[in-house]
């Protein structure tokens, strides 16, 4: 027996391969059935006539010989990634339970190393004033059939707005499309060491993340930061996308860890700016930031606040793309943080013991991660170069970044504002955001920015490239 609710979804919209309904009627996605001619003789009442088992074994067998295209075309599918896409220094993820187990080269110089961190310094001012500022964000309330499974607390908040590329000199100066923006509050069920330690597994992501299908690390700039390859699934209409992406992770002197990303080219991983093509269409996490804290009144939790931009890429067509941004942003981010409250709390006896025996085996052969595997903040590191054993990353759609080992810089000062980058793109003394505002800022959408944007000079050479 199908119960009202599952009745009413599958009357009003379908499911998608994730399983999230959309809300978008299924006339939209696929033909209609032909009507009756006004002109026509009227008929007697329909009524459907049970299928024989000749037409059922006839329906079985067509959907089996489908399914049998549909796995050739993957495989082939595969044999051309592997064949075309992937340098033969990396390890491409190949199937959902093949993780690449060695860590690229860091071919970086010192010189290239400090114009991505001058990047990334730019990226963290950006961050800071879309987390702080009003003007133009809509809030986005949780799909109301998703709401009792997603947001029934109110955990979780959402903010969109369209705007033009966010990477500045890095952004095509010919480009006046707007592109859809979000930012989300939400609270974690969690202290903060569980929280990171739970998002810093490869293996956890599928848990919490259904919008990335693959991914691997391309190159290795420094310890803290890299170049990493994903691939979201079909989602609606829009084909599967890849995406190629700066990551750098830190943490401030309070504890948050600050991850930042920025769409990139590499040299190995060309992309297609085609629908259609045997490879996935080539899109881009033109900005992001995200915030993981401390909860400043109750330790016992954990405060995410985060911002992404991103441009799909190919041709999709403007009303495409906002009916497909309008499906998607009252499900996904509430689902996101949904699903890592959720996990977090049911692994938390895992977490405290260092064992994550339904995933891998971290090397021990028998199930058990190694407690240097599964390092805490509470129980971390930091050698000469202030650089923590923490473990730190997470999975957002645009990338994959993961430092299970710690690598981050442990920094005192917090977020730079935009208007106070000196030329050689780091912060004065007096420029940052006090440490009560950006408390502020990670808690509520609603404090005011107190930050405007000026020009920044650009370095001669541009490690973070345009689309």
């Amino acid at each position: 027996m199908i119960g009202p609710m599952k009745g009413m979804a599958m009357g009003l919209g379908f499911l998608n391969g994730n399983g999230a309904y959309y809300g978008i009627p299924e006339e939209y996605l696929s033909p209609t059935a032909p009507t009756q001619s006004n002109n026509a003789a009227p008929s007697r009442p329909f009524r459907r006539r049970r299928p024989s088992i000749s037409d059922s074994m006839t329906e079985a067998l067509q959907e089996l010989r489908s399914l049998r295209t549909e796995m050739e075309q993957l495989q082939r599918d595969m044999d051309y990634l592997k064949q075309n896409t992937v340098p033969q220094s990396s390890k491409l993820l190949t199937d959902s339970n093949e993780m690449a187990t060695t860590t690229p080269k860091q071919a970086y110089t010192a010189q290239q190393k400090r114009e991505f961190e001058l990047v990334r310094t730019k990226i963290e001012a950006w961050g800071a004033k879309v987390l702080a500022e009003t003007d133009g964000w809509e809030e986005v309330s949780c799909n109301k059939m998703m709401r009792g499974a997603f947001n029934k607390s109110g955990r979780t908040r959402a903010y969109m707005k369209w705007m033009k590329d966010s990477r500045e000199e890095f952004a095509d100066s010919n480009d006046n499309t707007e592109y859809p923006c979000i930012k989300c509050f939400s609270t974690i069920d969690a202290p903060l060491e569980d929280v990171c330690s739970y998002l810093s597994q490869e293996a956890a992501y599928p848990e919490y993340n259904d919008l990335v299908e693959k991914f691997k690390d391309v190159e290795d700039i420094s310890p803290d930061s890299k170049v990493c390859w994903s691939q979201s699934p079909q989602i609606l209409f829009l084909k599967p996308r890849d995406f190629v992406t700066y990551c750098h992770h830190r943490w401030m002197k309070d504890g948050t860890q600050v991850i930042v990303n920025q769409a990139c080219d590499h040299p190995d991983l060309p992309g297609s700016d085609k629908e259609g093509d045997d490879k996935a269409c080539r899109a881009y996490a033109l900005r992001g930031i995200n915030l993981i804290a401390r909860h400043p009144t109750d330790p016992t939790k954990t405060q995410i606040s985060l911002v992404a931009h991103a441009n799909p890429g190919g041709n999709v067509p403007r009303w495409a793309l906002k009916t497909a941004v309008n499906a998607l942003a009252p499900i996904e981010p509430f689902k996101l943080f949904h699903k890592i409250n959720e996990n977090v709390s049911k692994h938390e006896q895992d977490l405290h013991g260092g064992r994550w025996s339904h995933m891998d085996d971290g090397g021990n052969g028998d199930g058990a991660v190694s407690g240097d595997h599964l390092a805490t903040t509470a129980s971390s590191t930091m050698n000469a170069e202030n650089r923590m054993s923490r473990p730190a990353g997470m999975a957002q759609l645009g990338y994959a970044c993961f430092w299970p080992n710690g690598g981050g810089k442990q920094e005192g000062r917090p977020l730079p504002l935009l208007g106070d980058l000196d030329e050689a793109g780091s912060s004065s003394s007096n420029s940052n955001v006090e440490a009560g505002t950006e408390t502020m800022v990670m808690e509520s959408p609603q404090a005011v920015s107190t930050a405007s944007s000026e020009s920044m000079n650009q370095s001669t050479r541009s490690p973070v490239g345009q689309p």
